[in-house]
């Protein structure tokens, strides 16, 4: 049912895509046409999807910054030099407009008003957001989308930024436990509104838990709050659902048609998988075509040798076309979980009963079931430790956030954790950084050159807030 969803609504999609000039060109402006919130919400979630999944944004920032993959071909950006900026602008013209579109046909249309619509329109809203600021920083929020009212739109302070995002879905759960209206034009949920409220759960979450250690009180509250109501198993997990049907419904990111040779896997997540027998070495990862054995590329190496034959790529599962588009996922939340009971929070279960759950769901998630005990042999090789926690679960959270590069990336900074004995696992780029701001990791992305050119009255007093606009510049949330 949901393929069938997905396809008839995407087939209206790319009509309204390829006939966007020839209407241009062709209407009567005095009779202004109109887009249903259902298609406006299908094309959000696709192109939401498509642009977290990008062979760019995730492929050589994301993936990259996480230290899973380096170039093959380019190496500049896994040494901080960026060539492409325009994931912003991407993420606000696009499906940010989307959602946006569907507040306005509400306005427009008052007796068409639907909550339940609004609800998941603003959830995914809020996940957008939450990317944008975690990615950037200050960042247009409150007066973001409105172009007539604010062509140039003010710059809110990242604190700012999430306290809206928490509030608002807080605001939506309430309103899908209470409004009768259908949700329709769904690719992700198919219009389930328990979907939706679990998803909004997770999403506060992942949110509360990135300000823990500035605001502990307030995260304390809103994760304990919203464990209660949100993801319990794989099944539940929130992903955009790819399929090699047509190439409009593929994987962003997929050799369908040909080998993708861009990206080795780094040492750094090579190593530590071997060292520590982990199955999900031959899912993430393949062997090298010369040896059959698992080798990674030292991250940031500027030399294209050695070949990419003998170096492992890329799992052939993560470069499917019918690969799953996680948004966020059970395991993601089981580890949320243990962590917050790490730190004293009250949770349904004790820090290493939901460490072993967490990484029970991430071995599921990836098809690796516990056949001749394999993974009740691997808990015994990562044992929780609960005066370690903080590498125990940084690294186990980092494996099981494969494939969703900007998030790892982003956990990767907010922890700062080490391998559980102590030790670096991540290493500086092996050439050195080609940006003299960041010698390490970069904290964030610079704002993009078009909007310091178009706006740059409000680029400048975001600049001033922060600091500097540079990728050595830390998030509010970043203590570490």
């Amino acid at each position: 049912m949901r393929n069938k969803i997905f396809l008839s609504l995407l087939s209206v999609l790319l009509l309204l895509a390829g006939c966007r000039k020839f209407e241009k060109l062709n209407t009567d402006p005095a009779k202004p046409q109109e887009t249903e919130p259902r298609y406006l919400l299908a094309n959000a979630e696709k192109r939401a999807s498509d642009l977290m999944y990008h062979g760019y944004y995730n492929g050589r920032i994301g993936m990259q910054f996480a230290q899973y993959w380096t170039g093959t071909d380019k190496t500049d950006e896994s040494r901080n030099l960026l060539s492409d900026d325009g994931l912003w602008a991407a993420l606000y013209v696009g499906p940010l407009m989307d959602l946006q579109g569907i507040e306005d046909y509400y306005s427009r249309h008052p007796e068409q008003y639907n909550g339940s619509m609004l609800a998941a329109s603003r959830i995914l809203k809020a996940w957008i957001f939450h990317v944008l600021t975690d990615l950037y920083t200050d960042i247009p929020y409150t007066q973001a989308l409105q172009v007539e009212a604010y062509p140039l739109p003010a710059f809110d302070h990242g604190e700012e930024v999430y306290a809206g995002l928490l509030s608002s879905l807080s605001d939506q759960v309430n309103v899908l436990g209470k409004d009768t209206d259908l949700i329709t034009g769904d690719i992700l949920g198919n219009g389930n509104k328990e979907y939706w409220i679990r998803f909004a759960n997770a999403l506060r979450m992942r949110i509360a838990l990135r300000m823990v250690d500035v605001k502990p009180a307030e995260a304390r509250r809103i994760i304990e709050d919203a464990s209660k109501h949100t993801l319990n198993s794989v099944g539940e997990d929130v992903y955009f659902p790819y399929n090699n049907t047509s190439t409009t419904n593929r994987f962003p990111y997929n050799e369908a048609d040909k080998p993708i040779v861009e990206f080795a896997m780094t040492t750094t997540l090579i190593n530590y998988l071997k060292a520590t027998a982990d199955p999900r070495l031959e899912v993430y990862a393949r062997p090298d075509a010369n040896t059959a054995r698992y080798r990674g590329k030292p991250y940031g190496y500027a030399d294209n040798k050695p070949l990419i034959d003998s170096l492992s790529r890329p799992g052939e599962l993560i470069y499917s076309a019918g690969a799953k588009g996680y948004i966020i996922t059970y395991a993601e939340v089981a580890f949320i979980k243990a962590e917050a009971a790490a730190r004293g929070m009250n949770m349904s279960g004790s820090p290493e009963t939901l460490y072993k759950e967490a990484i029970r769901a991430s071995m599921q998630q990836w098809n690796i079931t516990d056949d001749n005990f394999v993974v009740s042999a691997y808990l015994m090789e990562v044992p929780y430790k609960a005066g370690n926690w903080k590498n125990v679960i940084g690294t186990q959270k980092w494996i099981a956030l494969y494939a969703q590069g900007l998030q790892a990336w982003m956990e990767r900074l907010r922890l700062d954790f080490k391998k559980p004995d102590g030790s670096a696992l991540f290493i500086p780029p092996v050439s050195g950084s080609l940006d003299p701001d960041v010698t390490d990791v970069p904290q964030r992305l610079n704002y993009p050159n078009a909007t310091r050119n178009s706006n740059a009255a409000n680029v400048e007093v975001a600049v001033q807030h922060i600091g500097k606009d540079s990728k050595a510049t830390k998030n509010w949330w970043n203590i570490h």
